[in-house]
């Protein structure tokens, strides 16, 4: 593949990221099963069925780094408690997420993007979020997310 190619399939992954996310929000303000949203998060997005994964949550203090479904559920969803300090990252009233990429670079099976995405909610109120996203290609043509590090942004 061509870094053309790489960056298009980074850029969709980053837009069904967003999507998805959005919708497990949805669902959940509406009452609605979101497990299935979930498993096409975690197996369709993240890389948890072909290697290790490493997140590191945004609005994560106590325990910073997670590695495993439970973790990322706890942080996305705040429901299963796994984290104690998770109240649901997906679940808030978030109406879009826009990914503005300063760069995405790509050495043999692998790329990452950074930059900052912005997260509005319901009453328009943005929140800038800075980013690193590692991803590994899976097979010819997919690619999955194995880093995932966001933070706020530096506030002196």
């Amino acid at each position: 593949m061509n870094k053309k190619e790489i960056q298009n399939l980074v850029i969709l992954m980053q837009e069904k990221w967003a999507n998805i996310v959005l919708e497990i929000g949805k669902a959940y303000r509406n009452k609605t099963n979101v497990d299935d949203l979930v498993s096409e998060l975690l197996n369709d997005v993240y890389a948890f069925n072909h290697c290790e994964v490493l997140f590191k949550p945004t609005l994560a203090k106590k325990e910073q780094f997670r590695s495993n479904k439970e973790e990322f559920i706890s942080y996305f969803l705040g429901q299963n408690k796994v984290c104690v300090e998770d109240s649901g990252f997906a679940i808030k009233n978030w109406k879009s997420i826009k990914f503005e990429n300063y760069k995405i670079i790509e050495h043999n099976d692998s790329s990452l993007a950074m930059g900052n995405y912005f997260f509005e909610d319901e009453s328009g109120q943005l929140l800038k979020v800075e980013y690193t996203f590692g991803f590994v290609k899976i097979n010819k043509d997919e690619i999955r997310i194995n880093l995932h590090h966001s933070s706020l942004p530096y506030n002196d």
